[in-house]
């Protein structure tokens, strides 16, 4: 199997090296030059990894897929001058831009997929969201950590949401590690401390078949400190302010869509 990288930034990075590092079937990634401390490093880490100055060399160079990763901005004034082979499947890593418009600026006649990869997928531990199947990339992806293909634009909208608390998770953390530090705790301890649990409790929600209201009740005693916390945290709006940044970030990705229409 012969791929392509249009656009090589940190999640195309971290794709290539998972593809890397489960030892997929693949005979070259070709990738664009674009963001180029990052192409030559693969290129230095992978003897299949190959860069081309010219994002048409790329496109001819993947005979069997092509992953389009450049900024939603960019993505009609990049892929509009290029020519796609009949039949050549494209994957597209861009946010908020519709299949519609993908298919109207590459000229594509072969299948295009959206895909939500997570920079975990480098180490195959993340799964990936897909806007519909795809035989190949669900086989990819499931070697990368899992795959949930969706089965309507909603579902695909609704679980692009979760990927944008990536920053909110590591902040959620940075508020507990510093007011741990107000009580004279080192912050590397606090830190260690704090990831160990957080990757206890991910791991045995990921494990566990019971509902996430279950789980919350399970590791919550009546009139205990895990329940005082969520009270708290639930009665002085925290729920409502996540459920509103949450709503925001969907009325971003609905605007967005509606004016490439």
């Amino acid at each position: 199997m012969k791929i392509g990288f249009i656009g090589t930034g940190d999640i195309a990075e971290a794709v290539i090296t998972g593809m890397m590092r489960a030892e997929l079937p693949i005979d070259s990634i070709a990738v664009s030059a674009r963001s180029q401390h990052i192409s030559s490093k693969l290129a230095q880490e992978y003897a299949k990894v190959q860069v081309f100055d010219d994002n048409q060399q790329v496109v001819d160079a993947a005979c069997d897929l092509i992953f389009l990763s450049v900024l939603p901005q960019q993505a009609e004034a990049v892929l509009t001058p290029l020519q796609f082979r009949n039949g050549q499947e494209i994957a597209s890593l861009i946010s908020t831009i519709p299949v519609e418009n993908l298919a109207e600026w590459t000229g594509a006649t072969g299948p295009i997929t959206r895909a939500i990869p997570l920079p975990p997928v480098a180490e195959l531990r993340a799964v990936t969201v897909l806007s519909g199947p795809s035989a190949r990339l669900e086989a990819i992806f499931d070697q990368l950590g899992g795959v949930v293909v969706t089965h309507s634009l909603d579902e695909m909208n609704a679980l692009t949401i979760p990927s944008a608390l990536m920053g909110t998770f590591f902040g959620l953390q940075e508020i507990i590690v510093d007011w741990v530090g107000t009580k004279g705790v080192p912050e590397p301890d606090a830190r260690r401390y704090l990831s160990s649990l957080f990757l206890a409790l991910a791991q045995t929600g990921a494990g566990s078949d019971r509902t996430f209201p279950e789980l919350r009740a399970a590791h919550s005693t009546p009139g205990g400190l895990n329940a005082q916390i969520f009270q708290v945290f639930t009665e002085g709006g925290g729920d409502k302010a996540l459920t509103e940044a949450m709503d925001s970030v969907m009325n971003r990705i609905l605007a967005a869509s509606a004016k490439q229409d």
